[in-house]
């Protein structure tokens, strides 16, 4: 039965779930939604790859609806998303910001990210102890993310808001299935749109401002930026900036806190990650696969499709279990066992296809670096499940709110 992880042991009974789900239903409408779901490697795979059959625009009516008159106060000024486009406009518009996450451009920023993570870990509030989640593995991400676009550190608490708020969001699937209406008057979508309309306001000031003052950053570049000749609208760019800061940090932010907890649940795996750091990008690919930070993605079906013998039918709302395919044995040899050293390792935990996450190589680029600092610098790190970790709340991300930990000394040495 599919229900929303809260708790560690919750997440448990998911994955035994997924196991009984690719053996008995690999794809499975939920009567209660209306909504199918796919739970295979292979499935997956092709859900998250062909864009001709499984769409990434909402077909059915938008949660939220762009509204291109959006200048005045009071309405949300979101353009249209990466997230939801399909090719040939998707490649467009993800070309206008590719050129920030190229190998050369992630590596200039290696520097960058050993300061941040050295500035968190001097500024530990307690000796011997923390919390992870909101000291090292939220600002860390964030601070970068919003460096690149251009927006003041100084902002963070805000983000900080909108992030929780968006993260924490408590939409059963039965949401996407319902007239556009209906989806308004919900009290949660109101919420959302609230958050929303914030963010729209907050990036429509900054941008006003780059038009006066451009700078060196991604919404100064955004702004000159051109498709076909024409430039990108106003309600666009502020979608632009509004996705990248969310999926700038969120993936990272739940991959150093997984990475944390599955070093601790695996002592052996972490003294061997001590002895040889070398192994560190490989067993963050251990850890994206083994405790995927999303949990699924969305596409909706433009034609009638079979998959695995059932039969989809067109404009159906479709979800692939990332992390049920980061656990198919026919892909994953003993899938319930953490690996750091496992070979080869074709995870999905980033999507597949034309919609791969544009910013996986910084997601991977920042653990690379701030991991072996972690541990170099908090020895003897465990989760103290004792003071009860917090999980972030729904069925899209996998990641700690609260990920308490304790250590020896007080995480202030000096990186030589």
């Amino acid at each position: 039965m599919l229900q929303t992880p809260s708790t560690l042991d919750d997440v448990q009974r998911l994955y035994d779930w997924f196991e009984q789900m690719r053996q008995t239903q690999p794809v499975w409408r939920d009567e209660s939604s209306g909504c199918w779901h796919v739970f295979r490697y292979d499935d997956v795979r092709t859900v998250a790859t062909d864009y001709s059959t499984f769409s990434s625009e909402r077909r059915r009516p938008g949660r939220f609806a762009r509204r291109a008159e959006g200048t005045q106060n009071g309405q949300v000024r979101m353009g249209r998303s990466l997230l939801t486009m399909d090719p040939p406009e998707h490649r467009q518009y993800r070309n206008l910001v590719s050129y920030a996450f190229t190998p050369r451009a992630i590596d200039r920023l290696r520097g960058r990210v050993t300061e941040i993570t050295q500035q968190l870990l001097g500024e530990a509030r307690e000796p011997g102890k923390m919390d992870f989640a909101t000291e090292i593995a939220y600002p860390l991400p964030t601070i970068v993310i919003a460096e690149l676009l251009g927006v003041p550190s100084s902002d963070r608490p805000l983000f900080k808001r909108w992030a929780d708020a968006l993260l924490s969001a408590q939409l059963n699937d039965a949401e996407f299935s319902r007239p556009e209406d209906e989806q308004r008057d919900h009290p949660e979508m109101r919420r959302l749109s609230q958050t929303f309309e914030e963010m729209s306001d907050y990036f429509w000031q900054m941008l006003e401002e780059r038009k006066r003052t451009p700078g060196e950053d991604m919404m100064s570049d955004l702004l000159k930026a051109e498709i076909d000749g024409e430039h990108l609208s106003m309600e666009d760019t502020i979608s632009f900036c509004t996705i990248l800061l969310l999926a700038g940090h969120v993936t990272t932010t739940n991959l150093l806190g997984q990475a944390i907890r599955c070093f601790d649940e695996h002592p052996k795996a972490l003294e061997q990650l001590r002895r040889q750091p070398e192994l560190m990008p490989s067993a963050i690919e251990e850890v994206l696969r083994y405790a995927s930070p999303v949990w699924r993605l969305s596409r909706t079906t433009k034609e009638a499709v079979t998959i695995a013998g059932v039969t989809i039918p067109k404009d159906e709302m479709v979800f692939a279990w990332l992390a049920s395919a980061n656990r198919d044995p026919a892909q994953f040899p003993e899938p319930e066992r953490f690996i750091p050293t496992r070979t080869p390792n074709r995870h999905v935990a980033f999507g597949h296809g034309v919609h791969f996450c544009i910013g996986a190589p910084l997601s991977r680029m920042e653990a690379a670096v701030a991991l072996p600092i972690i541990l170099t610098q908090l020895p003897h790190l465990r989760v103290a499940y004792e003071e009860s970790p917090q999980l972030f709340e729904g069925r899209v991300l996998f990641g700690f709110k609260r990920l308490p930990i304790t250590f020896e000394g007080e995480g202030q040495q000096p990186v030589h």
